[in-house]
C-alpha cells in the first residue's frame, strides 16, 4: 500500500486547499509575513494497520533562498520517507521540489521523484509565461517518458507552490457553509479541491503542547487515494504562522494521521502555542 504517496500527496493537496473566497482573482496579490528563508516543519506520519497504528515515516517541508536560471527564487522541498523499521514492509523515498518567484509565487519548475515499494514516477512542469504553456514530462516504471503541454491557468500553482501561497492569506473569518476552492497542477492534470472551514478548537500535539488552531473539512480528488468526499480534516495553528498541527485523512485502504514533530526557522512567534 502507497502510505506515503498517501500522506505526502495527501497533505500536499489538502493543505493547498485553505484558500481565500477570492482566489480566482486575475493578479493573485503576494503579501507574505508567513515564512522566511530557512523554515524547516517536519511530520510524524501513522497509518492504521488494522487495530494498530504504526509510525510510517517521516514527512518534511522547507524553503530556502535560491535562484533559478539566474532569477531570484524560493527553493521549496517536501520529502517523504519511511522509517528503516517500516521499509522491510514499504520503503518510501518521496522528493518533491519547487522554485517559484519571490513576488508572485509563480512556479518556474516543479520536480516530483518517487520511489514505493519498487513503484518508480519522476514528473517534471515547466512553466513557460511567455508561451502561456506547462510543458510536463511524466515517467513510471514499466512505462515510457510522456510529454505533454497545458495552457496555463490564472492562480494555478503546483503542489508545493500551493502550500506556501495559501498560508499568505487571511482566513480567520470562518464561514462554515461556505466552500472555498483551488487549483493544483499534479503530474499532467488541473486539479480542483475546496475545504470547508468548521471551527476553532485547542490540539494537543504528541509532545503534550497545546496549540490554538482552526479546523477545516477537505474534498478531495476521487481516485486511488480518496473516495472523493470531506475525506481529510487538518487543524492549522490561529496565528501569523498558519501551520498545520494535525491531518486526518480516510482513505481507501484506512486512516492516515500525521503530526507536528517540530518546527523551526519560523518566521513568526508561535503565539497558538498555550502555556
Amino acid at each position: 500500500m502507497k502510505v506515503h504517496r498517501i500522506v505526502l500527496t495527501g497533505v500536499l493537496m489538502l493543505v493547498s486547499a485553505i484558500v481565500d473566497p477570492f482566489f480566482a482573482e486575475a493578479q493573485c496579490p503576494i503579501t507574505n509575513t508567513v515564512f522566511g528563508d530557512g523554515e524547516q516543519i517536519r511530520y510524524t506520519v501513522s497509518y492504521n494497520w488494522g487495530p494498530v497504528w504504526v509510525d510510517a515515516g517521516l514527512v518534511t517541508f522547507s524553503v530556502s533562498s535560491d535562484q533559478f536560471r539566474g532569477k531570484p527564487a524560493w527553493h521549496l522541498k517536501g520529502t517523504g520517507k519511511s522509517y528503516a523499521s517500516y521499509d522491510i514492509l514499504f520503503k518510501v523515498r518521496d522528493y518533491f521540489d519547487s522554485w517559484i518567484e519571490p513576488e508572485t509565487f509563480r512556479s518556474y519548475d516543479f520536480r516530483r521523484n518517487v520511489f514505493e515499494g519498487g513503484y518508480t514516477l519522476l514528473n517534471t512542469l515547466n512553466f513557460d509565461y511567455n508561451a502561456q504553456k506547462v510543458f510536463s514530462n511524466t515517467k513510471t516504471k514499466n512505462h515510457p517518458q510522456r510529454t505533454d503541454t497545458l495552457p496555463v491557468r490564472t492562480c494555478v500553482f503546483d503542489m508545493l507552490s500551493a502550500i506556501y501561497y495559501t498560508r499568505t492569506l487571511d482566513f480567520s473569518d470562518l464561514h462554515p457553509d461556505i466552500r472555498q476552492y483551488v487549483t493544483i497542477l499534479i503530474d499532467d492534470a488541473y486539479y480542483d479541491i475546496y475545504i470547508r472551514p468548521i471551527s476553532r478548537e485547542i490540539v494537543e500535539s504528541t509532545d503534550g503542547n497545546r496549540y490554538r488552531c482552526i479546523k477545516f473539512a477537505a474534498r478531495m480528488v476521487q481516485g486511488t487515494i480518496f473516495k472523493g468526499e470531506e475525506d481529510v480534516l487538518v487543524w492549522v495553528t490561529d496565528d501569523a504562522n498558519k501551520i498545520p498541527i494535525y491531518i486526518e485523512a480516510k482513505i481507501i485502504v484506512g486512516t492516515v494521521k500525521a503530526y507536528l514533530k517540530d518546527a523551526k526557522g519560523l518566521k513568526n512567534p508561535m503565539t497558538a502555542r498555550l502555556k
